[in-house]
């Protein structure tokens, strides 16, 4: 099945706000083709579902249900990416919307065994449908770019940087009432689907901070600003996004939320804080300011997490026969 043709699905709005999972899925579909997977997300372009072999699922979004369930209907192999982290016990609708998604799932990939664990106890899970495929970033995080274009294009010195969607359970507004005192100012670079909340973070901010639009990704005036920064802040109430993978890569401090996912992509190489407490965010990011970065967060990324290779184990799942 070395020619099998996969479509890759997700809910219907899922790309009118970008966040890291959409970065994500478009980068999915350039790296698989470059495995030699024909891969094509769904739309205008993308061919009748008929000519596909495998139907690539990626959330479990309730809106996405219709393309799984037309999928199996044509008798296409469903392979599901959930996407998902629980931080409070999901209700009793939304446990049956994914359970519906992963009946009708082939395979179930999760990215790492902390986003599983986090899953399992909470739904009716085959666990002979999973199969745990690591996800990457893309390899051009570690090319230096222009020290000074980002600094110079938005008139900034030392900065404290965090990157990805704004919203209430990536936690930035705990961040900026910790750090609202901070000599070095955040800078914080994403869109947001929620105004309310982020209207509440610009509102608490001190003016020195700065919000910036999404930036295309990869693009040099990113990777200018992640290289460049004085320390890499991510501390929501779920994991920390691949955002903190490249980061890594651009071999800066790193401040990210305590937690599986974090000790088991970083181990002890970052700064790990509890994201709940301003006092430990405001101390993690004082310390990462004043010590070089560690040499073995960027081993880590680099050994594990360079696109398109470490989505081989996913190629296999996608390429074997049901």
């Amino acid at each position: 099945m070395s020619d099998a043709r996969v479509l890759i699905t997700t809910y219907p709005t899922a790309f009118l706000h970008r966040g890291g999972g959409e970065i994500e899925l478009v980068d999915l579909a350039g790296n698989l083709r470059q495995l030699g997977v024909k891969a094509d997300i769904y739309g205008a372009s993308s061919a009748p579902l008929t000519k596909y072999d495998t139907v690539l699922h990626y959330s479990v979004v309730p809106s996405g249900m219709e393309f799984v369930k037309e999928a199996k209907q044509a008798g296409k192999k469903v392979v599901l990416m959930s996407s998902l982290w629980f931080i409070t016990e999901p209700s009793a609708a939304t446990r049956e919307n994914i359970n519906e998604f992963l009946r009708m799932a082939d395979v179930v990939v999760f990215k790492s065994k902390s986003e599983y664990e986090n899953m399992a106890p909470f739904v009716n899970l085959d666990s002979t449908k999973v199969a745990y495929c690591r996800w990457g970033v893309d390899a051009s995080f570690e090319e230096p770019a222009d020290p000074d274009l980002f600094k110079s294009t938005h008139k900034l010195d030392a900065y404290i940087l965090w990157t990805g969607i704004i919203e209430e359970r990536k936690n930035q507004l705990t961040a900026i009432h910790a750090l609202k005192d901070s000599a070095i100012p955040v800078v914080f670079i994403g869109d947001y689907r929620d105004r309310a909340y982020y209207e509440s973070c610009v509102r608490a901010a001190p003016a020195s901070f700065k919000f910036l639009p999404h930036m295309q990704a990869k693009s040099e005036m990113l990777r200018s600003a992640i290289q460049n920064c004085k320390a890499y802040l991510e501390v929501p109430l779920e994991p920390p996004g691949f955002s903190a993978i490249e980061a890594a890569l651009a071999k800066v401090p790193l401040v990210l939320s305590a937690g599986p996912w974090t000790q088991e992509h970083f181990g002890d190489s970052v700064l790990q804080v509890d994201p709940k407490s301003p006092s430990a965010i405001q101390a993690a990011v004082k310390a990462a300011i004043s010590a070089p970065p560690s040499a073995a967060a960027y081993q880590r990324a680099h050994n594990r997490h360079l696109l398109p290779h470490s989505l081989e184990p996913l190629v296999r799942v996608l390429q074997h026969r049901t």
